[in-house]
Order: structure tokens, then C-alpha cells, then sequence
């Protein structure tokens, strides 16, 4: 059952910085806005629940929560940006993993969503879909393997994105030392360093962001209307973790910008684009994993 729940990892993709099973997680991050016209800030709760249906498969229920802020910090711009300061977005993903031959294992995802400012009921544009077929190889135990690896594959989908179309992925992780382990591939890249059994730092790169509806929709300097609000970043830097117990985990990452995509839209036009440059983002948060 470990190594099953292990694979659950890649199952909850959507661009998420984890290496490990997050069977729960509180994190923050915030983007001060030194670097751009806003801050951005967001709170963030998530579960994983297990289930066991036959001796080599298990389905499992999740929910992702985040609370979203943006606060502008020019006026140069006219539109009513009470409307893009605060959104809400909820993740409900089912899966199911099962165990194959010679350490291979196959995960599949199907995840509803809503993302929205809310300022009425929910409609159809606050509502998203994504989905995921992963295959993984799993040798991760250094009983068995002088260096431990894995090896990653598949497709991801999901209607929030530019092009709706299945998108392939790949990831390779290895512990080539004691003290030194990497990752290259989707959804983020890194270099590990393990001071002890509790403290680790790691060099990362990994994507991050959101979209959502704008249920009232901005007109922006009387001319362009907008309904939805995305923002995509890569982000690189540096992630320390302390083990707080076998399953319990803290972390914080201080990262830059590198790529910064952050757009005010008309359907799948971009009509207006908040400014942001090289900023610093921070995030904390605890987490328990298997």
C-alpha cells in the first residue's frame, strides 16, 4: 500500500511542486509586489483519502481548497478591480491507481473544479475539468537498488488551458549519492541536498498559477471588457525541509520570477495584461505525506 500511495503524487499534477504523497497540506504564499502593479497572496487546504477496492488497486477522494487575493497597487488602469481582488477555486479529484508487473504502476485522474470571484451563484464558465493516464516506474527502495530511481510518463488534460488537448509529461528522479538526489521533467525540476534524516535544501524550478471566471466580467478604460483572470508562472529557487516527524513535514521556498504570465481575458483573447517582473515569491507550509 505504500508504494501505491506513493504513485498518488503524480495524481494530483496540476502543476504542483510536491515529491511526495500529500495525504494533507496548509500552505501560504505570497508575492509582496515590489516587482509588479499587485500583491498576490494565497491560502491553500487540501486531503487525500484512501480507499482500497482489490488487492493491487485503490481509489482515492481529494479536495483541494485555495483563497485567493490580488491587491493593485496602481491606478494607471481604469476598472473596477474590486472584481479581480478575490477568488475562490476548489479542486475535487477522484482516483485510482493499480499495480502492474516488475515495479510499474498506472494512475488515472478525473478532477472537477470551480474557480471564481463569486459574486453570485455558481454558473457554468466558474466550472473546470481535468484529467490525467500516468504510467510510473518505481524503484525507490535502496534495499533493493544501489541508486534508487523513477521514471515518469503520460498524458494531462485539462479545459483550462489555452489549447484544451491531451498534453504528454515526462519526469526522472534519481539518488545518484548519499546526500544528492535530482529530478528532471514536468511538472517541476530539482537538486537535492540532504543534510540528515530531517533537514533537506533543495534547487528547484517549477510551474505555478491559477484561472478563473470573472462572473460580472471588467470593462477596462471604458473600452475592453474582460471575464476571466490567468496567471501562470515558473518560478525558481531555493526549498528547505524539515522533517518533523516520519509523516509530518514542513517547508519554505523563497523563489523568483523567471516567467511571468498574467493576463485579463475575453474568452480565449487576451485583452489586457497586469504588469509583473522578476518578482520574489515566498511560501510556507506543513504537510502530511506517506
Amino acid at each position: 500500500m505504500r508504494k501505491l500511495l506513493f504513485i498518488l503524487t503524480l495524481l494530483v499534477f496540476h502543476f504542483s511542486h510536491s515529491q511526495y504523497l500529500d495525504l494533507a497540506k496548509l500552505e501560504y504564499t505570497y508575492l509582496p509586489g515590489e516587482d509588479s502593479n499587485f500583491e498576490y497572496q494565497r491560502q491553500r487546504a487540501l486531503f487525500n483519502i484512501p480507499f482500497k477496492v482489490r488487492d493491487k488497486g485503490y481509489f482515492f477522494a481529494g479536495l483541494d481548497f485555495s483563497n485567493i487575493q490580488f491587491k493593485y497597487k496602481e491606478d494607471q488602469d481604469s476598472y473596477d478591480k474590486r472584481e479581480t481582488e478575490n477568488f475562490k477555486s476548489l479542486d475535487l479529484a477522484i482516483s485510482y491507481i493499480y499495480e502492474l508487473t516488475n515495479d510499474w504502476y498506472v494512475g488515472m485522474q478525473v478532477a472537477p473544479s470551480f474557480t471564481s470571484n463569486l459574486e453570485g451563484r455558481l454558473v457554468r464558465k466558474d466550472f473546470l475539468v481535468s484529467g490525467l493516464v500516468v504510467f510510473v516506474k518505481n524503484k525507490m527502495n535502496p534495499e533493493e537498488v544501489k541508486k534508487p530511481h523513477r521514471i515518469i510518463a503520460g498524458l494531462y488534460y485539462s479545459s483550462n488551458t489555452r489549447f484544451p488537448a491531451p498534453f504528454p509529461f515526462f519526469s526522472y528522479y534519481r539518488k545518484f549519492h548519499e546526500k544528492w538526489s535530482y529530478t528532471i521533467g514536468g511538472p517541476s525540476s530539482s537538486l537535492k541536498y540532504y543534510f540528515n534524516e530531517k533537514n533537506r535544501l533543495q534547487l528547484y524550478a517549477e510551474g505555478d498559477g491559477f484561472n478563473s471566471n470573472i462572473q460580472n466580467g471588467v470593462l477596462i478604460n471604458d473600452e475592453i471588457f474582460a471575464d476571466r483572470l490567468r496567471m501562470f508562472l515558473i518560478l525558481a529557487g531555493l526549498r528547505y525541509e524539515y522533517s518533523i516527524s516520519d509523516y509530518f513535514e514542513a517547508y519554505v521556498n523563497l523563489t523568483r520570477t523567471v516567467f511571468a504570465d498574467v493576463q485579463l481575458r475575453e474568452g480565449k483573447e487576451n485583452v489586457f495584461f497586469p504588469s509583473i517582473d522578476n518578482a520574489m515569491l515566498y511560501r510556507i507550509g506543513v504537510r502530511c505525506r506517506i
